[in-house]
């Protein structure tokens, strides 16, 4: 038993070290021999599993992260962490049901309340579910426990855009440059967000929603020569073309001079 205490110890530093040296296969290997071995210590075996659900998750190898999440999970019922990732293996899988994701999620926040990232997460898949309204709420909580989280405040944009409440989402991202002027980051989130507006200000209409055209009326002003054949027009303040409409062009007129 000392010698297999001894050994096991070895393969778990030697994972380790590998999976931070982002030698990832060669983490798994060692770590995968690590929990073929019998009557280890709980702690030990509890360690090996989850840094090979993390090994998984980061090759986007779901199922199989799910397979040593659900065992840590019987060694450590309440941990928030495992909760977390488990919700992420099942919301990041598409054939996974996202229902049981979203109660993984909230097993998470009652265990630990305080950790942004499972809001932003949590939020995130109730927008992605269509339950726009519950989403904003759990994105307003992440912003609320990191005001200064570029995450969090972009996910709550992102679902105040969602609900077509573009004006509130100004504001948050006001706040949050105001509280950070020096952050490229809530720079970045600023000039996307103008940039979206603004593209879809001067977006063409839907087929199906009505078409306005501008009134042009045109006023000849005789400030040329009169030999001059052709001729000025004018556009009427009143009657120029919105900025989200495309200017109607009208050929010049030409006047036979006599």
């Amino acid at each position: 038993m000392g010698k297999t205490l001894n050994l096991s110890d070895c393969l778990l530093t030697m994972g380790r070290e590998l999976q931070e040296a982002g030698r990832h296969r060669e983490a798994s290997r060692v770590l995968h021999r690590l929990v073929t071995f019998r009557e280890l210590p709980k702690p030990l075996l509890e360690e090996a599993h989850a840094r090979l659900a993390d090994l998984h998750l980061a090759h986007r190898q779901y199922r199989k992260a799910r397979r040593h999440l659900t065992v840590v999970l019987l060694y450590h019922p309440s941990n928030a962490r495992y909760y977390h990732l488990m919700a992420g293996a099942l919301h990041r899988d598409p054939k996974a049901d996202p229902e049981r994701a979203l109660r993984y999620y909230q097993q998470a926040i009652h265990l630990d309340a305080n950790e942004p990232e499972v809001f932003c997460d949590y939020g995130r898949l109730l927008l992605q579910l269509g339950r726009t309204e519950e989403g904003i709420a759990v994105l307003r909580q992440a912003v609320e426990l990191a005001p200064d989280n570029p995450v969090a405040v972009a996910r709550l944009v992102e679902g105040l855009c969602l609900d077509d409440q573009a004006e509130e989402a100004r504001s948050v991202l006001v706040a949050a440059r105001f509280r950070n002027p020096r952050d490229r980051r809530f720079r970045k989130l600023w000039n996307d967000f103008q940039f979206q507006q603004l593209a879809e200000e001067q977006s063409p209409p839907r087929a199906d929603e009505p078409v306005f055209l501008p009134f042009i009326r045109r006023a000849a002003l005789p400030l040329g020569p009169r030999n001059s054949e052709e001729r000025i027009l004018r556009f009427d303040g009143p009657s120029q073309p919105s900025p989200h409409l495309s200017e109607v062009t009208q050929p010049v007129e030409k006047r036979n001079v006599k």
